[in-house]
């Protein structure tokens, strides 16, 4: 099947070949013929100013018109089309006129005639070549930009995809599991409510804690699904969301010191919040910490937004897990016009700092 496809490709492009080259014939002979037929005309109204020209200047005056023709066709069409016109030119002006008119005998009578389309031929065939190599770097980078607006596309469908597997991941470790958690709380709690009502009463606090960790998770994610919410709720309530799901979920220690929402574009919010969401995601995966500092600072001359933990640390020049996450945080850093800071040190934590200057807003 594929050396059948292979097949008929090669045969349309055959097809859509002869096809150029037939109308770049055609426009050749085209362009030739009308300069040709222009010139022939002037010549014999005499008192026409365009025939006073070029009765003064015949040679120059019909070779520039003809190295118009060449050149418009180097341009729109290419090289093979210049090519044929610069010899149809060659062809049509010693054939009309060059005495002996109406006649191809060669060598010609009139000795200017070998330096001049010596001359012209040379210039048709470089200015050609040089065109017609530009249009094709032209349509080259056209070619390129389209692939790279193809890749772009399927590279922003595979975050999508990417990022909706990992919320899928986050409902069934995070919110199922506290579903699960509260049946079976809820189950002990009916089992012991007469026998055990003290027993009752824990399994029903038990199911209260639960539920209110799934409550707080799903905010999270709800909020994860629709990143407009910055716009409405702001950058300051989507990091306390995050905070929340830290401390009833995976029961860290969080500091926080966050200032009042920033007059901030909505980009530069967004940006913030995937590079907290993601410096988070890396404590809780990589890190091993028990204490996570959140700052947002908005200061006179800067806004900053820090990440430290009391984690295992890395060293940040060699290999380490979530260096991708980094990359994509100094990328978004850099987008928007901060500066991007990782200290680390095996043993010492992690810190995380994203500094914009207020000039730069």
């Amino acid at each position: 099947m594929k050396h059948v496809q292979r097949f008929l490709s090669s045969g349309t492009s055959a097809k859509l070949a002869w096809k150029r080259y037939l109308s770049d014939s055609l426009l050749s002979i085209g362009g030739v013929a009308l300069i040709t037929s222009v010139a022939l005309t002037e010549l014999i109204a005499p008192q026409s100013p365009i025939t006073l020209y070029i009765y003064q200047y015949p040679n120059r005056t019909i070779v520039f018109a003809y190295f118009v023709i060449v050149l418009t066709l180097a341009s729109l069409r290419g090289l093979y089309a210049a090519l044929l016109a610069s010899f149809l030119a060659l062809v049509a002006y010693y054939f009309f006129f060059i005495p002996p008119l109406y006649s191809l005998d060669f060598p010609p009578s009139d000795p200017s005639f070998r330096p001049l389309w010596g001359i012209f031929l040379m210039a048709t065939f470089i200015t050609s070549y040089l065109t017609s190599t530009q249009r094709k770097h032209a349509e080259q980078a056209r070619s390129r930009e389209q692939e790279l607006r193809v890749l772009y596309g399927q590279a922003r469908e595979l975050a999508t995809l990417q990022e909706r597997h990992r919320i899928a991941r986050e409902l069934h470790d995070s919110v199922s599991q506290s579903l699960y958690g509260i049946s079976l709380g809820a189950h002990t709690a009916q089992e012991a409510l007469e026998s055990e009502p003290e027993q009752a009463m824990v399994s029903i606090e038990y199911v209260i804690a639960l539920a209110e960790a799934g409550l707080t998770e799903m905010r999270a994610l709800i909020f994860e699904l629709r990143p407009e919410s910055l716009a409405t709720e702001g950058l300051v309530a989507a990091l306390a969301k995050q905070v929340a799901v830290l401390r009833t979920r995976y029961k860290l220690t969080v500091e926080t010191e966050l200032n009042e929402e920033p007059e901030l574009p909505l980009e530069m919010k967004e940006a913030l919040y995937r590079i907290a969401y993601e410096a988070l995601y890396n404590v809780v995966k990589h890190a091993h910490a028990s204490i996570v500092v959140i700052r947002f600072r908005q200061q006179a001359d800067e806004i900053s937004l820090e990440v430290r933990d009391n984690g295992k640390g890395f060293d940040p020049a060699g290999s380490f897990p979530g260096h991708l996450g980094l990359s994509s945080m100094r990328e978004r850093a850099t987008k928007i016009g901060g500066t991007f800071a990782v200290e680390s040190s095996p043993g010492a934590g992690t810190s995380i700092c994203v500094r914009i200057a207020q000039h730069s807003l």
